[in-house]
């Protein structure tokens, strides 16, 4: 958005060598002293591993447009003081919003935010094409990522497609703030980072604050089948249902899972069967309240039917993808927690192929994290995988506290040594589930095998 230094200067404690007659676009704006190109702007964020503050120096010789800086600069070059660059960040991003003329949809939940919010966005753009909608890059989802994703428009869009994520109590109500939606969405409440959290309970309490500053009109969307509806519903705007179990209302879109991928929509007086363009019964409910989000936009249910073409899935996050000799791998190496661990295993356990199953420790659970992960070894015990490669030190433990699994189990201290024996067990009709916690970096995995295999 083309922004001017008069419009923002209120968010400044002090200006050196700036005019007010300054113009810049806030899609200039970084926060990486790496990457920051000349007559870009740079803020300095002070982070948990590094201080921007401390790279400067090193900014000013690329010239900058301006900084943005916590720290007095003694030199020439045009500058602004702030307090917090963080607070920076999202007080200009509560600007930009106010500034824009965008219909406002929110996404938030344990799982499936990012497929979702792809769903919806490739959709609108199939419809109204790519300069008329906005979304958030990537999973840039946090109190410094969804400002740095609001940054990047332009203010006339017809959409802004937003994804709202959190890691600790109080976040979620911050970004609302920001965005202030007029569509939201919490997909599930799962397990998600509960170690910060302590237990569902908490998390729906922080889920549910994406709800906090809608308006009267606004419209709410829930499944049915939500873990804590009633108290997620103890909200405001209005309530927009997903439901398997039919009924004949406005506020309601029906669904029924007819296999292979097929789902039949009841809307009213509507009816169509679409085919999923993504794999797994997790991510069926992230394609179907998608929809339940585009019919509350005003598109008619039959105009679903082909605005879904191409739709290629999120690398990293259960992207399934074919290769030679019928072989199958399913990059699901983005994130784990045991809601989204479990489906997979489900998903992976009803292949009719060779199943393999490479799967890592699961982050952020705290004190839970040794009960989370013997409970997915229980599950893979009474699945129909046939081989396990493990690497982690919590599920490597939790597979060795089990006797008589009946699978082909293979632990390892390498994450190298782990391909080297995946490739001796991949053959003809194999399908691979690779999945772990992001910082497991299980994504070198995935992209060796489609190396191999392409």
């Amino acid at each position: 958005m083309e922004l001017s230094i008069k419009e923002i200067k209120h968010l400044f404690s002090k200006v050196s060598n700036l005019s007010d007659e300054l113009c810049f676009n806030s899609s200039d704006i970084s926060i990486d002293s790496r990457t920051v190109q000349p007559n870009q702007i740079f803020i300095t964020i002070k982070g948990e591993n590094f201080d921007g503050n401390d790279f400067i120096q090193e900014v000013i010789k690329i010239n900058p447009l301006f900084i943005i800086s916590e720290k007095k600069i003694d030199n020439q070059i045009p500058y602004a003081h702030v307090d917090s660059g963080k607070q920076f960040l999202i007080d200009l991003a509560k600007l930009i919003i106010s500034k824009a003329s965008s219909k406002k949809i929110a996404i938030t939940g344990s799982n499936g935010k990012t497929t979702t919010k792809n769903l919806i966005a490739h959709f609108l753009r199939c419809k109204v094409g790519d300069q008329d909608v906005a979304a958030t890059f990537g999973n840039f989802n946090n109190d410094i990522g969804l400002p740095l994703s609001i940054f990047k428009i332009q203010g006339n869009e017809k959409y802004l497609v937003l994804e709202i994520g959190t890691n600790h109590p109080g976040e979620i109500r911050e970004l609302a703030n920001i965005v202030r939606p007029h569509i939201a969405v919490i997909t599930n409440i799962g397990d998600a980072h509960i170690g910060n959290f302590g237990s569902q309970v908490e998390i729906a309490k922080e889920k549910k604050q994406i709800f906090y500053y809608l308006n009267q009109d606004d419209i709410k969307i829930l499944p049915d089948n939500i873990n804590f509806f009633s108290e997620l519903n103890n909200s405001k705007g209005q309530l927009f249902i997903v439901s398997s179990d039919y009924s004949n209302q406005a506020n309601r879109l029906n669904y029924e899972y007819l296999g292979l991928n097929k789902i039949k929509f009841i809307y009213l007086d509507q009816e169509v069967i679409l085919n999923s363009p993504v794999e797994g019964y997790h991510n069926l409910q992230n394609f179907i309240i998608a929809c339940a989000v585009l019919i509350n936009l005003g598109f008619d249910l039959h105009s679903l039917a082909d605005g879904f073409k191409d739709f290629s899935g999120t690398v990293g996050r259960f992207n399934k993808i074919s290769m030679k000799n019928n072989i199958d791998i399913i990059d699901d190496s983005y994130n784990s927690n045991p809601t989204s661990m479990s489906s997979a295993i489900d998903y992976l356990s009803g292949s009719q192929k060779y199943k393999i199953l490479m799967i890592g420790d699961m982050g952020e659970l705290g004190e839970l994290s040794e009960q989370y992960h013997d409970q997915i070894v229980k599950k893979i015990k009474e699945s129909n995988i046939d081989s396990v490669l493990a690497y982690g030190s919590s599920i490597t433990l939790a597979l060795s506290k089990v006797k008589n699994l009946k699978k082909d189990i293979y632990c390892f201290d390498d994450i190298h040594q782990l391909i080297d024996k995946s490739l001796k067990l991949i053959k003809t009709d194999t399908i691979v589930l690779i999945k772990a916690s992001r910082f497991m970096k299980f994504d070198v995995i995935a992209s060796e095998l489609k190396e191999r295999f392409k």
